[in-house]
């Protein structure tokens, strides 16, 4: 136990050393339902992060003095809420794989302005995504559980999409910030538009719940609480391709939806932890539940 807490504090020592010049950042994001012992709808998330500070205000020489990179790769599951079922009369919901990669740069004027470009790449496919042996494979293992059937899925292809996002932040009093995170993504996997709006109180500068932000780091911790609007033109994971009819299922998308989310971020550099409670609407008609709770789950080390 000795060894063990010297190590950690080895660690701690070593990760305050190179936060001397961070600009850099590794991080993994898991979104999950397990916690709620629901495992249905969007199940699962996954996501592994890098980005890094290439432009910060004291080398910038015009208005955008943040300039950051960031790299994902991520996988998304699905699965109806009757997870047993071979049947597709009975599935109220698509079983479905996403797996990607994805790249955005940013630019920001301060820590509370800017705007974000990028894209993703990647395929959908119970196999190809690795969806079906990285879920069965948690069931049977670790949870002791059955595999689920994912008898019929949403069909395999690749994907690309663009994103673009806009940020901003503006002060109600000295620790109160009205927060707002506007984003499009087109392709041929979604075309939606989003509108995530809430309020920030906390002494954690900029906008830490929009993204890994490197503009201004510091220890400290901060709250949120709101909501995220979104209209859907077209999902692949829930609908197939919209070129083509390729999906096997009946099911009929909601085009509005909405997610309410509750959480903090607490920050002791070189470390960052976030943890977001959300509560969805439901994606499609006549599912089985009206709602679906998921927690999200975040750690970053600054590098």
């Amino acid at each position: 136990m000795l060894f063990v807490r010297k190590c950690l504090v080895l660690f701690h020592l070593l990760g305050l050393i190179t936060f001397g010049n961070a600009q850099k950042y590794i991080g993994l994001n898991v979104d999950n339902d397990l916690y709620f012992k629901s495992d249905r709808y969007y199940t699962s998330g996954i996501f592994v992060e890098y980005g890094k500070l290439t432009n910060k205000s004291a080398d910038s020489l015009y208005k955008w003095n943040y300039i950051s990179k960031h790299w994902t790769i991520g996988q998304e599951i699905n699965t109806p809420s009757l997870g047993s079922t071979s049947l597709i009369s009975r599935m109220d919901y698509p079983y479905n794989g996403w797996l990607y990669f994805g790249y955005r740069q940013e630019f920001f004027q301060n820590p509370d302005f800017g705007y974000g470009l990028g894209f993703q790449i990647g395929t959908t496919g119970a196999s190809e995504s690795l969806a079906k042996f990285f879920q069965n494979t948690y069931h049977v293992n670790i949870l002791n559980l059955e595999p689920l059937t994912w008898a019929v899925s949403i069909p395999q292809a690749f994907h690309i999409n663009i994103n673009g996002s806009f940020f901003w932040g503006r002060f109600l009093t000295t620790k109160l910030k009205w927060v707002n995170h506007n984003s499009a993504q087109l392709g041929s996997f979604r075309n939606t538009f989003k509108t995530r709006i809430g309020i920030q109180s906390g002494s954690i500068q900029g906008l830490p719940f929009f993204g890994n932000r490197l503009e201004a780091l510091q220890n400290g911790i901060s709250f949120f609480l709101g909501t995220e609007l979104e209209y859907s033109l077209h999902d692949y994971s829930l609908t197939g391709s919209w070129l083509k009819d390729n999906n096997p299922f009946s099911l009929i998308p909601n085009k509005f939806r909405n997610i309410y989310q509750v959480g903090f971020i607490y920050q002791s550099l070189p470390w960052k932890a976030n943890i977001m409670l959300n509560r969805s609407s439901n994606y499609i008609k006549n599912q089985n539940y009206s709602s679906h709770f998921y927690l999200k789950i975040s750690l970053h080390f600054f590098i």
